[in-house]
């Protein structure tokens, strides 16, 4: 049965729209439009890049709501807005990488690398691209058109994360309305596991 990305990328979409709406309408909101208001966006972005580059892959759920407004801060940040073809496109990255990974799994356990999980490769690539873009650890030597271009690598591969780390997270008993990270593993986990 043919996997229907579409459908599931639109989903993730209208989702994140719903997450900017909220974030733009309180966290950010909390300074009118202008300079104060493009610091808070700048606290937002570098707060929760730091929680989440320090943070271990728990099976907790304590990610979602940091890589959430890690997103919607890097892309207010950057004046950008994500589509149906990122989220789709994210979706499919995912889906090859956790195949490529459980095809690699015997060789390197036979050369004894551990390969880790679809959400802790993303999570390094995603840690290399802000500390790049200096968001955390120190200063960066890029220069801040470089820097831009890294906070977009981190948007790339924060989307990636948070959809590996929702398949990955243990799913929680919920209500049926809720859209959380339970809703996320649940709406793209058939998908990257190959099945609908």
């Amino acid at each position: 049965m043919d996997l229907d990305s579409a459908a599931i990328a639109n989903d993730l979409n209208e989702w994140f729209q719903s997450v900017q709406r909220l974030t733009e309408a309180s966290l950010f909101s909390i300074a009118p439009d202008g300079p104060h208001r493009e610091a808070v966006v700048l606290d937002a972005l570098r707060r929760n890049a730091r929680i989440v580059y320090m943070a271990e892959l728990e099976p907790d759920g304590k990610l979602y709501s940091p890589l959430c407004f890690f997103l919607a801060a890097a892309c207010r940040q950057l004046r950008t807005d994500l589509g149906v073809g990122h989220w789709r496109a994210a979706l499919d990255n995912v889906r090859q990488l956790r195949k490529q990974l459980a095809g690699s799994r015997s060789e390197s356990a036979f050369v004894g690398l551990d390969l880790g999980t679809p959400a802790a490769i993303f999570k390094a690539e995603f840690g290399e691209a802000i500390r790049q873009a200096g968001l955390v650890e120190g200063a960066s030597f890029l220069s801040k058109e470089d820097r831009q271009v890294a906070v977009g690598l981190a948007i790339n591969w924060g989307m990636r994360l948070l959809l590996a780390y929702a398949v990955e997270t243990p799913r929680r008993r919920r209500s049926s309305k809720r859209k959380d990270l339970t809703w996320l593993g649940g709406r793209v986990g058939p998908a990257i596991a190959g099945r609908t």
